[in-house]
This record gives C-alpha cells, structure tokens and sequence, in this order.
C-alpha cells in the first residue's frame, strides 16, 4: 500500500510523494546522489521524526501517524537496522541526584556521550547504593544546541563534575516510566547476560533488552497530562483564560504514586475514560494539586497522596474557575456533582 510522505526542508514544505519510492527519487535528484542513500533517512524520519542533515540544511518527513506507527512496530519487531535504538546508560547519584530532577520535571538535558538520536531509548542505571535500571527516558532531541542547554545546576552534587559539564554536548530527553524492582539489579541483570560493570552507555539487544523492557509498562508524560487548561474568563465572544498547569501537576513520578493511590477514575464525578471510549482512554486522567500555589514555597516537596487527585478534564476546569471570586473545593463540586445525578 502506499505511503504518502511529505518532505519539508528547513520547516518549509518541498514536495509531497505519494510514496517511500516516489519521496526517495525526488531527494536523490534533489540533492544529486543515488536513491539508494535516500531510503533510510527518509524511513526514520517519518517513522521516528529523525531529522536529516545536509550541510547547513534540515530535511524532515512526514507520514500520517497510523502508517509511521505500523512501520514502527514492523521495524521493531524485525530488529530492523532502521529500528530505534535502545541503550543502558549510568548515572550516579553522589554526581547528580536524578530522582529529584525528575520529581520536578519531565524532561532534562543529559550528557551525550555517544551520538543518540531522535526516538532511541535510554535505561537509567543507577549505580551507587541503588544499583539497578530505574527509568526508561526517549530521546527528544538528539543533540541540543550550545545556548539552548539546561545544565541543571540544582541537582548537581559534584561541584567539580558541575564545572566539567559545562563542556558537554547534551542530548534532550524525557521521562517515560519510573519503577523500583529487584529485577533489574546489576546482579539479575547479569543472570541475563549483561557482561561487566555499567561504566558508560552500552546499546541494549536481543533478550537482555527485552527483559530490561518487560519491566515498563507504562508512559507517564505522553499525551495524559496537559500543560494548560484553558477556561472561559467571562462569556464574552473571544475572551478566554489560559491557565498554566504547575510543576506539581506535570511531576511524573508524583502523578504515578497518585494514580497507582487512586486509580484512574476521577475522584469528584467518578467518570472512567476507558469504561466509556475503550482502549483509547486507557490511563487518561488528569491530576490537580490540592495545595492553594499561594503557599507553595521553591523547596516544597510534593506529598502524591494528600496533594494531588485525579479529575477529569471537566472537573479540572470547574476547579480551576471562580465562583464570587472563591475557586470551588473538591469537596464543593463533588457535592453539586451529586445533586444532578
């Protein structure tokens, strides 16, 4: 069956083929070399939305999601050379307290110590006392530019490593799922067949992959949790409020002991994605923090069961709306909730 892919470069359209065969003989004309050097790039670009680089410009491609996802599942499944790329990867915890950066956001800049790409996923081997794999992260951008990198200076311990990684290149990653399990301890990891220490990045494969993978079941950030909430500020046409969901809200590691405490049906209308749309709504809630921000201080740290609750997104909204000036409780509106049913 065909696959239509559209190429931009430099974030501006170029051509739209009507397939891999079609987008592959356009490039190479394009950029004067053989279709046969096309292919790849422009299969992991649609598939994992690598961009491909030619001296100063970027070419990127694009494909209806339902096709790069089939494409991405039959890569995979192959061990296709064009498959993403899965990697084990150290972090120790007397240099930079990963915990704590992840508990404050989704996403970080790590040191790109070897050339990851778009879409490769990293297992985080915490070493130390912990001693076992502890997050999945994906790949978001695969080398971050030099003005644009966070150096996250609040979780470094090492004041000298600090200083060093100052020099690095990073790579941008996000945090996918978090679990605490004696299955991937260093020593259950060389039960299967993991050879050595963890000294630097290694690539992850065949059945040591697989198992180190069996143990994330979940994305906590992907698509289940919005950024802002948008609400009407008055019924005037056009007039609208955004509010900005905080830090607490988006933390990941708290929204899954909270979920994991609660369940995924809103606590105030008791309404289930998944019993109402299927597999589709599967995990899908929102989370709102209980504390007023007003009291919230930089160094508060977030308590996922007596702070956060989930709600859907219509309730989320309700809270986040004024009544006489006063935000509704979660209290409130789970009474009115009652009262209509």
């Amino acid at each position: 069956m065909p696959s239509p892919i559209t190429i931009l470069k430099n974030n501006e359209e170029l051509f739209k083929a009507d397939s891999i065969q079609h987008a592959a003989r356009f490039l190479a004309e394009h950029l004067r070399t053989s279709v046969n050097k096309c292919y790849d790039p422009i299969e992991r670009g649609y598939v994992y939305h690598i961009p491909y680089k030619v001296e100063e410009d970027e070419y990127r491609f694009i494909a209806p999601q339902e096709i790069s996802a089939n494409r991405r599942k039959e890569l995979e499944e192959r061990d296709h050379k064009n498959a993403r790329r899965v990697w084990l990867v150290p972090a120790n915890p007397t240099e930079f307290d990963l915990h704590r950066a992840f508990s404050e956001d989704d996403t970080l800049d790590w040191k790109r110590s070897v050339k990851y790409e778009n879409s490769d996923l990293l297992f985080m081997y915490v070493s130390g006392k912990t001693r076992k794999v502890r997050y999945k992260v994906e790949v978001i951008e695969g080398l971050v530019c030099q003005n644009a990198t966070a150096h996250h200076k609040t979780f470094w311990i090492d004041e000298d490593k600090y200083e060093q990684s100052k020099e690095w290149d990073y790579t941008r990653i996000r945090l996918v799922d978090e679990v605490d399990t004696d299955g991937l301890s260093l020593e259950e990891l060389r039960k299967q067949g993991l050879k050595g220490n963890i000294q630097g990045p290694m690539k992850l494969t065949g059945d040591l992959r697989d198992y180190v993978m069996s143990f994330f079941t979940r994305d906590l950030t992907e698509g289940f949790y919005p950024e802002e909430v948008s609400v009407p500020d008055s019924f005037e046409e056009g007039k609208c409020k955004t509010i900005v969901v905080n830090t607490y809200e988006r933390n990941p590691i708290a929204r899954k002991q909270c979920i994991e405490h609660y369940g995924v049906e809103c606590q105030i209308c008791q309404f289930d994605f998944e019993k109402v749309y299927g597999d589709v709504g599967k995990d899908f809630i929102h989370v709102h923090h209980l504390v007023p921000l007003h009291t919230i201080k930089q160094n508060y740290i977030v308590d996922p069961i007596q702070d956060l609750i989930p709600v859907c997104p219509n309730c989320h909204t309700m809270l986040h709306r004024k009544e006489n000036h006063v935000y509704l409780s979660v209290d409130q509106l789970r009474e009115r909730v009652l009262k209509t049913n």
